[in-house]
């Protein structure tokens, strides 16, 4: 066997040789270099990478709840209870006129037939005997309507006065629902106006008609300018809002 170096030709083979280095690179030096550490000093604790943040997509920017109510809600809200305390106090001046009353009176030939025309038909004695009463004493059975219509004149003031209430608290929050049941309201009034003003200018007390109709007209106004209001731009954008945010979870 030869002991020459195979790599240095005509040297002698030294197996001892490069002992200090027991795996040199094929490269040399290291060729990345000295590397810091990417995460500082103290390797134990890494922080997390950071990434870049996007958009939401679309491009769409996150909906939120709008946070004041235009004046134009809060005029509604104010028209709209002041239109039930003028509805309150013309059913109070209507009842007082005695209208109802003086409809019957003026109809009394009409309605004593048809009472007549009832008891033939009823076999009830004790239904019988009432109607009989009243065709005998019609100023008492005048009086009695008219304490039957002041009751519920009183309960029908509280109840309107609620309903008005109500319906304006909400609609001044901005409650689309509400708003529509509003509108329906407001033209069932002009409704009811067109049909009462006439009745009263006929059968109530002449010192007392210009005054109910002046507070009757004015209870439907004032509602249907609450209306107008609550329909108005900036109203509308309000509500709108107000759905989108509810829809995307806030309350």
């Amino acid at each position: 066997m030869s002991t020459n170096d195979p790599n240095q030709p005509g040297q002698p083979y030294n197996p001892a040789a490069g002992s200090g280095n027991s795996n040199p690179s094929p490269y040399g030096e290291n060729p990345y270099g000295s590397q810091p550490n990417p995460y500082g000093q103290n390797a134990g604790q890494q922080q997390p990478p950071q990434f870049q943040q996007y958009p939401q997509q679309g491009g769409y920017a996150p909906v939120q709840p709008p946070t004041e109510r235009p004046k134009t809600l809060q005029i509604a809200f104010i028209l709209i209870m002041l239109a039930g305390v003028f509805n309150a106090a013309s059913s109070w001046l209507i009842n007082s006129t005695n209208l109802i009353g003086n409809v019957i009176t003026s109809q009394w030939t009409l309605f004593e037939e048809q009472m007549r025309a009832s008891m033939e038909t009823n076999s009830d004695p004790a239904v019988n005997a009432e109607l009989e009463k009243m065709l005998a004493n019609p100023d008492a059975f005048m009086a009695q309507i008219s304490s039957s219509m002041t009751s519920f004149t009183i309960v029908g003031m509280i109840i309107s006065l609620l309903a008005y209430f109500l319906v304006g608290f909400f609609v001044g929050r901005g409650v689309g629902a509400m708003r529509i049941i509003a509108t329906i309201f407001a033209v069932l009034s002009i409704i009811s106006l067109l049909m009462y003003l006439p009745m009263i200018s006929m059968y109530a007390n002449s010192s007392d008609t210009m005054m109910v109709n002046v507070v009757f007209t004015l209870s439907v106004l004032l509602g249907i300018g609450g209306v107008v209001f609550a329909w108005l731009p900036e109203s509308s954008k309000y509500i709108v809002a107000r759905r989108m945010a509810r829809r995307a979870g806030y309350r």
